[in-house]
């Protein structure tokens, strides 16, 4: 199991007493505090090595609007994105029979789809014997210096916190948001109070990264937060207590590592990865604002 050697500040106010009804909105989640390091195939992860099976062919890109190897097939290999245990992480809904989630995806561009292609395989680690020990790469040489490489997570290893939060306030009904409005005066308490920034497992995605309402493309049953990507942690409260002596040595290393671990640079701002509510093993979709 993980430790936990994060800690997000507690909040100033309990919201969900000074603002009638924002209680039913609550939900859990799980705060992930990548940071760079050297995980194991066997270990969830953000960027590291997956336990892929040496018997299975590695995932390639299979939109035909992506640039990278054009016309040809397989298209480009995808990239490692997230490994997550059944043992680390008993929120996710894990198909039975599987304990094992493995998340890739492409970073090419894609000039007609405004998603970067993912894909999701749920699998059992015990069946796993031989690992994989050199996946195929996507080859980026002659590509704009540096714009792919930040869709490439760097090898981090997790540090979950579990939280309550509550959802990004357009996401509110509005008899609701007039009420959290009414008290927050413009003051962006309630931002800075409600939705966790960073990697994170379930709850609400951050700042409207997805439109409300999504729902399974197969079956139409409601689309849940899997996995939020963002560039970085957070600041105020977000700011993880254990790295705030830091924040002094801005430029430095130590501070990227702390502040912005994955090297990750989400577009505009956060992504989430979605998934069906009914049946884990439906598609997974990629939305960002």
């Amino acid at each position: 199991m993980i430790s936990v050697t994060r800690t997000t500040e507690a909040p100033a106010v309990d919201i969900a007493q000074l603002i009638p009804g924002l209680a039913a909105y609550a939900s859990n989640t799980v705060r992930l505090h990548p940071r760079p390091g050297s995980p194991g195939p066997r270990d969830s992860h953000i960027g590291g090595p997956l336990m892929w099976p040496a018997s299975e062919p590695w995932p390639h890109c299979e939109a035909p609007d992506c640039d990278q190897y054009p016309g040809e097939d397989p298209g480009s290999p995808m990239v490692a994105l997230a490994q997550l245990t059944a043992a680390d992480f008993p929120e996710i809904a894990f198909p039975e029979g599987t304990d094992l989630l493995q998340i890739l995806w492409c970073v090419g561009y894609h000039c007609c789809s405004k998603h970067a292609p993912c894909r999701v395989v749920w699998r059992r680690a015990s069946e796993v014997t031989e690992i994989l020990d050199e996946p195929p790469a996507p080859d980026l040489e002659g590509e704009l210096p540096g714009f792919y490489e930040t869709y490439i997570p760097r090898p981090c290893v997790l540090h979950p916190e579990r939280l309550i939060e509550y959802p990004w306030i357009w996401e509110l009904p509005d008899d609701l948001r007039d009420r959290v409005q009414a008290w927050d005066q413009d003051k962006d308490l309630y931002e800075e109070l409600s939705t966790a920034p960073g990697f994170k497992i379930g709850g609400t995605v951050i700042h409207g990264s997805a439109p409300s309402g999504l729902t399974c493309v197969a079956c139409g049953a409601p689309a849940t937060l899997l996995l939020q990507l963002d560039n970085g942690e957070g600041d105020g409260r977000w700011c993880p207590i254990e790295d705030r002596h830091l924040l002094c040595l801005h430029g430095t290393p130590e501070y990227e590592h702390a502040f912005t671990p994955t090297g990750m640079m989400i577009d505009v701002g956060p992504g989430g990865l979605f998934a069906c509510s009914a049946d884990p093993e439906h598609p997974v979709h990629f939305h960002i604002q």
